[in-house]
């Protein structure tokens, strides 16, 4: 409960001078038990108060400008203004509903106190119109709405508006030009945002976007909710921006949950339109924010493999069928054991293939990504992948000979977890040379071939 020593204290967070001297007024006629006084004073104080703040900020805020110019010739002439005052306030999104229940709620605690009537003023009653006249409304600046959305908008065009597009510094600069933004204002800031992407030339679009993106990357359950209302369900429908509707999800895939059922098959469909035009780039576009591989990473990430399985396996199987090897997607489907275990058949079949142009490429990336793949495999995953560079080798691969021949040494996490299994589970490991198709008559043989560095490779 307020007391007066909070009071008093309420009176220094009040920026503006002559607010604030009315408020003392009023406290003063609280410690001397008028409270009817009280509530009038701090009545007074309220609404001067917000036409001294509406006045400040008209200048550079239309809403404002606009309540000024209706409200300002009605105090003049001393007319009531006040009901009419909180009405344009709440319809210039300047304040809330809540805000204009309150404000209606204390004007009428003032027409009692004020007129002749039986209600008798407590001080319980003038503390709390005290306290929330300064706590709600005194103490808090002008709410910037629809007039800083313009301004951010309106600047998107501006070639330098982002430097540079790493999602750090997006990040900064999202941060800041929205730092005064009240709450309130984030769903038209975000339709004004849509409106640029769809009808600006490709500069303001690629901003509008980028700012988009900054906005997802908060992790904001209520920017989440405006994401989907306004950009994931309108969009899921249209195959025109696949690509943006595609990063917006791997910067936020959370925002995946909050998507209702019929938006969520369709962005299934738009996620595999994209997997279709990078599928020839999958490994050399992995860092590019609309990657598949990538946005398929996030998912399970942030989501869980329970999720991508019940709602998008059919388009993480696809992506897992084109076989990526970047490092960082190896990492995060480590814990995803249904889809790791579907990309490591991949890989054992890429790493033996028929066909050299699949064998040899699988053999050269394979140095590049044995400590995360090491790291996510089982020692019999491990040593299958190398039974299968073996077969390879055999028909006659280059790459995949040179890291026979080498004895695997290459490979040093792969290479410890296959002979660990090969020592463990012996009659298990052969059985798998055999399948293979090689020659070798025994386990020794084969690991004297393929792993022992004592003994040179035949055809080394």
């Amino acid at each position: 409960m307020v007391g007066m020593r909070d009071m008093e204290e309420l009176i220094s967070t009040v920026p503006e001078k002559e607010t604030a001297e009315y408020l003392h007024e009023a406290f003063v006629c609280y410690g001397a038990g008028a409270y009817r006084a009280c509530v009038v004073l701090t009545h007074i104080a309220l609404f001067e108060g917000l036409r001294a703040k509406l006045n400040a900020v008209a200048p550079v805020n239309q809403a404002a400008k606009t309540i000024v110019e209706i409200i300002e010739p009605e105090a003049d002439a001393q007319r009531v203004f006040e009901k009419t005052l909180i009405d344009k306030m709440k319809a210039g999104q300047i304040i809330s509903q809540l805000e204009a229940d309150i404000l209606h709620q204390l004007n009428r605690q003032r027409n009692k106190a004020a007129h002749p009537s039986r209600h008798r003023v407590s001080a319980e009653e003038a503390r709390f119109v005290f306290s929330e006249a300064v706590t709600k409304f005194l103490s808090q600046p002008i709410r910037q709405t629809s007039v800083l959305v313009d301004e951010i908008c309106a600047r998107l065009s501006g070639p330098n508006f982002f430097p540079a597009k790493r999602m750090e510094d997006v990040r900064l600069i999202v941060t800041q030009e929205t730092e005064n933004l009240d709450p309130a204002a984030t769903p038209l800031l975000i339709k004004g945002l849509v409106r640029l992407i769809d009808g600006s030339d490709e500069g303001t679009a690629d901003n509008a976007h980028l700012f988009l993106l900054g906005l997802a990357d908060q992790k904001d359950p209520a920017i989440r909710n405006h994401m989907v209302r306004f950009v994931i369900t309108p969009k899921s429908s249209s195959e025109t921006d696949i690509r943006r509707i595609s990063e917006l999800i791997a910067q936020d895939p959370e925002i995946l949950k909050d998507v209702p059922p019929a938006s969520r098959l369709r962005l299934m469909t738009l996620l595999r339109r994209n997997l279709e035009e990078t599928v020839n780039n999958k490994n050399s576009l992995y860092n590019s924010r609309s990657n598949p591989a990538q946005i398929l990473a996030r998912i399970i990430e942030e989501n869980g493999e329970d999720f991508v399985v019940d709602h998008f396996n059919e388009y993480a199987l696809e992506v897992i069928d084109t076989t990526p090897t970047a490092p960082d997607f190896i990492k995060s489907i480590k814990n995803a054991p249904q889809l790791l275990g579907r990309l490591q058949e991949n890989y054992r079949l890429e790493a033996g293939h028929i066909k050299f142009g699949h064998a040899n490429a699988f053999a050269r990336v394979l140095p590049g990504i044995d400590a995360e793949l090491s790291d996510a495999s089982s020692d019999e995953d491990a040593w299958r992948l190398l039974v299968a560079v073996t077969k390879a080798e055999r028909i006659g691969a280059f790459d995949a000979a040179d890291l026979a021949k080498g004895k695997f040494q290459s490979l040093p996490g792969l290479r410890t977890k296959a002979l660990t299994f090969a020592v463990t589970s012996p009659d298990q490991a052969f059985r798998f040379v055999t399948e293979s198709g090689s020659p070798a008559t025994g386990l020794e043989e084969f690991r004297a071939l393929y792993f022992d560095p004592e003994l040179p490779h035949p055809t080394a």
